[in-house]
């Protein structure tokens, strides 16, 4: 489906609201590409004299006749292959199911959960010594570099979507506790585990005769 932006002589006046705790992120790609009319702006606040809102960083689900106030709607980021990975904590489970790749999804906001039709999907290879820290440094690269995309495309007075296909799945919020790990299994084995915990607010842990053990990682390169 292509949505054509042809009721302004300049696509950058569009007036563009940003959404969400990661929306500054957002600012240097709307800068790099031109477009100057935006702002932050609160769920509350979103009206109809809104072109576009931009959502990265909210975990309530918005109201939907929010989501259609502005005259285009409403874009979010999730960072999954969706429809694969709808749901929470989609870095720890990028690595817990193995996956090749960190997608950024960039996608129209509907009703549902993750549901809404793809805009722009944007990969990174995910390594071995991939951690929670440095895949927050991929999301934040990630996203800005998947809107740029977009505002690209945006410029050219379109806004391209298509309908999620393929097989879906849902994942369940992770909580403090999933960062204990099972003490009869070795290091090697709950790397995985261990490196997708949150070093310094939810570390990984285990048990020595009731007393808790914590783990903190770092990653050395002893080549250099």
């Amino acid at each position: 489906m292509i949505n054509k932006i042809d009721e302004f002589s300049h696509v950058v006046d569009l007036k563009i609201g940003l959404l969400g705790f990661r929306s500054n992120y957002l600012k240097e790609p709307l800068e790099d590409i031109g477009f100057f009319n935006f702002n932050n702006v609160e769920i509350q606040d979103i009206d109809e004299s809104y072109d576009l809102v931009v959502e990265t960083g909210v975990y309530n689900i918005i109201p939907n006749e929010v989501l259609s106030k502005p005259k285009y709607g409403t874009i979010g980021f999730h960072e999954s292959p969706l429809p694969e990975g709808r749901g929470h904590a989609p870095i720890q489970w990028a690595i817990l199911n193995k996956r090749d790749n960190f997608t950024i999804t960039l996608y129209k906001l509907d009703r549902g959960v993750d549901t809404g039709k793809i805009i722009y999907q944007y990969n990174m290879p995910i390594s071995k010594t991939d951690t929670y820290e440095t895949m927050e440094s991929k999301r934040i690269n990630g996203i800005q570099n998947c809107f740029t995309e977009f505002l690209k495309e945006l410029s050219s007075g379109v806004i391209v979507e298509r309908e999620q296909t393929g097989k879906s799945s849902y994942h369940k919020k992770r909580n403090p506790s999933d960062s204990l790990l099972d003490d009869s299994k070795s290091l090697k084995d709950l790397w995985d585990n261990i490196r997708i915990c949150d070093n310094e607010n939810y570390p990984a842990h285990f048990y020595v005769d009731g007393k808790k053990v914590i783990l903190r990682y770092e990653i050395i390169d002893d080549n250099k």
